[in-house]
Formats: C-alpha cells, structure tokens, sequence
C-alpha cells in the first residue's frame, strides 16, 4: 500500500467510524442545544484538568522548542482550541490547528472539517484533516495538525472557517499507535529526528511525522506531514528517523509528532 493510500484509507476508516462529533466556529461552541427532557437528564460533564504542552512532551509524544499555551476549550467535547491564520496557496491551503480532549477518557481516530465562510456567511470551501498528533490524545491533552484545503477553492484570508470535530473513545489496542520521538532539531533548513516504537507490537509502515510550527509569542503558523525511513515494519525497540524541509517558511519554534499503526490481522 502506498503512502497515499494508506492515509486515503485511514481518513475514510474514521469518517466511517467516529462516534462522537462536536462544531465550533473558531474556538467556540456552535452545537446544537438539546431538547429540555435531554437537558434535565443529562449529568454535567466530568472536570478535566487540561495538560499543557510540557505534560504532553513528557509523555514523549511531542518534542521540539515550542511552548504554546492553548485555551481550555469546551468541557466534556473535544474541539478546536486553537488554529493558524489563513495563507491561500495556489498548490492548496492547509491551516495549522490544535485540538484539545476535554472528555474524561482518551480518545482516538479525531478527524477535522472545516466549512470556509464568506463575509455574508455563505460556505465557500471544505477541508479535512489528515493526521493528528499524538494520534491517541489522552484526557485533557493536545494533538496537532492541519486541515487541508484542495486547490482552485475560493477561500480567502479573512474567511471564517466552522470547524466540525469527530472523534472516537479508545477500545483496546488502537489500530494507530504514537512514536517516542526521541530527537528533533532544526538544521539548516530541515527539522531532522528520530522516533521510537515503545509499544509491545510491531507496527507497519507508513509512519506519518507531523510537524508544527509556531510564532515567537507561541502562536500556530504552519503544520505539514512527512514521513519517517525506513519505509519497513517496526519491531519493539526500533527507531525511525525523519527530515522534513521547512522551504522558506518562517518556524521560530516548533513541535513534532510521529506515529504508525498496527496490522489487521
């Protein structure tokens, strides 16, 4: 399976089977409110402490020079807390974002839409997300990527974009497992590392690296995807290693995230 297909399958594999969604526009809550009989039954959501970016690099599934401070977000959703200004290319336009799990469990296969709007409130595009890291974000953690929008859409830089967040609770060994990124630096004009399988299983190739930049206030600016080498399975144990060019973009500091899955059978 090629690279592109794996990441075509895994974003159809989570269309397919997310459970939970939530919307916002920007940062905040736009769902629908719930009928007066759900609203008097409804137990209120558990408090969940948010971690911050140092709890999660900690954990090992994030490394780099950034320390970003991202907002609390919803309780009991899971949301976008944070996203990067928009820049329109011509070869499409991805905007960096941050999501944040504010439920009481961890969660996984989080997929992102974003309806681009006019100043007259009309959705003049739609982008997805490709791959969030860490893949699996615990209680009140972070994940970072981007949504992507295809070329020759109308969006421009002060279109408003609604973000729409579907996730789904971790059940067992999930299929996507995170990577120890051990190293990641800045060299010359590339953010070069390496990350370790720390799981008990050998996971497959492709092993998407994420990596994120931000401003010199900690402030999202870019996030775009590689991949790590060898392009081969993973025993416990064994590393990757990755080299992603930064091609003039401004990265005053950054964050990397590394992840593979698992084999169906």
């Amino acid at each position: 399976m090629s690279k592109k297909t794996f990441v075509a399958a895994a974003l159809l594999a989570v269309a397919l089977s997310g459970c939970s969604s939530a919307t916002q526009t920007g940062g905040g809550s736009s769902t629908q409110a719930p009928s007066q009989s759900a609203a008097q039954s409804a137990a209120p959501a558990a408090e969940v402490k948010p971690l911050t970016i140092d709890d999660v690099v900690g954990q090992g599934w994030l490394a780099g020079t950034a320390k970003p401070q991202f907002p609390a977000g919803t309780p009991g959703k899971t949301d976008v807390v944070a996203s990067a200004p928009i820049v329109p290319g011509h070869g499409g336009t991805s905007v960096a974002i941050a999501v944040r799990n504010n439920t009481s469990s961890p969660v996984q296969s989080v997929e992102v839409t974003a309806a681009a709007k006019d100043a007259g409130g009309k959705i003049v595009a739609s982008g997805r997300s490709q791959v969030m890291s860490p893949e699996v974000i615990p209680a009140g953690g972070i994940a970072l990527g981007y949504v992507y929008f295809a070329p020759n859409t109308t969006i421009a830089a002060d279109s408003k974009l609604s973000f729409t967040v579907a996730s789904k609770p971790v059940s067992g060994k999930p299929y996507n497992q995170d990577l120890k990124v051990d190293q990641a630096s800045l060299s010359g004009e590339n953010i070069v590392g390496q990350a370790t399988n720390t799981s008990k299983a050998t996971l497959k190739s492709p092993y998407p690296v994420v990596v994120t930049c931000f401003d010199e206030k900690g402030g999202l600016l870019d996030s775009q995807m590689n991949f790590g080498s060898p392009d081969a399975d993973l025993a416990p144990g064994e590393s990757v290693t990755f080299q992603t060019g930064l091609y003039g973009k401004s990265c005053p500091s950054f964050l990397v995230g590394v992840s593979g899955h698992m084999s169906l059978s």
